[in-house]
């Protein structure tokens, strides 16, 4: 059992005119910590993501199996391409381990200083700087403790207003300004990330000059949850699947109508839908006692799988299925996902095998984009 675990929010918006954000967000699990990492590629676009990209899933992959600081910043200035117009390689970067302990060590390349919010102070951290490759590397090294908030951003957030509402831009002190008097910061992390996001953006006019990202990372005791989703294999384990599903002290949601009728059944609870429909393309949701949230299967899962791809997940004031339930996972820390192996038909073609299903392919895909996210997720096929 984690003695803390990161409540983690992630926001971000590309330049205007780009597809692509030139900044990139990698969270690598560990054994015993959580390695975060953002970086800023040079320039915008493709190019500045492919720099971004290198050199956060360098840093982050090295850093979690142990690799040292100088081996690691050694290794991404000799992996990245060199940008033939300026003729150098280049990306700044921030990097957070955080161990289950709330041992903190923060290195920043570049990057603006990292915020620490502790109740009503918002900090910016310092430390020692060395040369490592003749890069200027700040490094950190502190205790958290409970109820801490570490705040990471990329230069698009200070630089926020330049040009439009702000014409020297928002700067450091413009930010931590903004967290004391506009941003809720007794939120969860997706909406405290979310906000501050949103706020960088009006700033510019709605036509940000440069990409913008934000990471929220909140120290809190962990919060176990279980999801079930498909009926079991065998319907005579109808009541032992459901028996288990209520075991422990955990937060529970349902995924999937046969799934819920069937909770209904053996609880003998009523199942009430709500025919409010937030989103018409997302099935509406329904209630079950001792249940958190139940919401239609295939179609809802599909959404909260593309959300997660995009990577820049949006959920303030949305209250439609997909939403609510990305939002339930993302305040769990470690979830457990209980398959039920009983295929419907109209999910699979004809010369599939039952465990190539649609529901279980979603579900493994869904881990994995979790996982991505810093959550300890199991599966349990039933």
């Amino acid at each position: 059992m984690l003695k803390f675990a990161l409540d983690t929010g992630i926001a971000g918006l590309a330049k205007k005119g780009e597809e692509l954000c030139g900044d990139v967000v990698e969270i690598k699990k560990g054994q015993n910590s959580t390695v975060v990492v953002l970086s800023d590629g040079l320039g915008s676009g493709v190019k500045a993501n492919i720099l971004a990209t290198l050199t956060s899933k360098i840093a982050a992959n090295l850093l979690a199996k142990g690799v040292s600081l100088p081996e690691v910043v050694h290794t991404i200035t000799e992996t990245l391409p060199v940008c033939q117009k300026r003729k150098i390689a280049y990306s700044t970067f921030t990097v957070i381990q955080i161990d289950e302990e709330g041992g903190f060590q923060a290195t920043q390349v570049d990057n603006p200083p990292v915020l620490l919010v502790r109740k009503s102070e918002i900090i910016p951290l310092t430390g020692k700087v060395k040369n490592i490759a003749g890069r200027n590397i700040m490094e950190t090294s502190l205790k958290l403790s409970e109820g801490d908030i570490i705040i990471l951003v990329s230069d698009g957030v200070t630089h926020a207003g330049i040009g439009a509402l702000l014409p020297l831009g928002l700067g450091i002190d413009g930010l931590i300004k903004m967290l004391h008097n506009k941003i809720n910061l007794l939120a969860n992390a997706q909406e405290i990330a979310e906000e501050i996001l949103e706020h960088c953006e009006t700033f510019s006019a709605l036509e940000p000059g440069d990409d913008i990202t934000v990471v929220v990372l909140k120290l809190r005791k962990p919060v176990r949850g279980i999801m079930l989703s498909g009926p079991p294999l065998s319907e005579k384990d109808d009541s032992l699947v459901v028996e288990e599903f209520f075991t422990g002290e955990r937060r529970r949601v349902v995924c999937g109508g046969t799934t819920a009728n069937i909770v209904a059944r053996e609880r003998k609870a009523d199942l009430v839908v709500d025919c409010f429909y937030d989103d018409p393309l997302i099935p509406p949701t329904a209630s079950l006692p001792g249940v958190d949230l139940v919401t239609e299967g295939i179609i809802t899962l599909t959404k909260v799988v593309e959300f997660l791809e995009k990577g820049a997940v949006h959920l303030k004031n949305k209250k439609d299925g997909a939403s609510r339930l990305l939002r339930w996972l993302l305040e769990c820390d470690e979830i457990e996902l209980m398959v039920g192996l009983r295929v419907n038909p109209a999910h699979m073609k004809d010369d599939l095998p039952f465990h190539l299903g649609l529901r279980a392919t979603l579900l493994q895909r869904l881990a994995g984009l979790l996982s991505e996210r810093g959550k300890r997720v199991h599966i349990k096929w039933v």
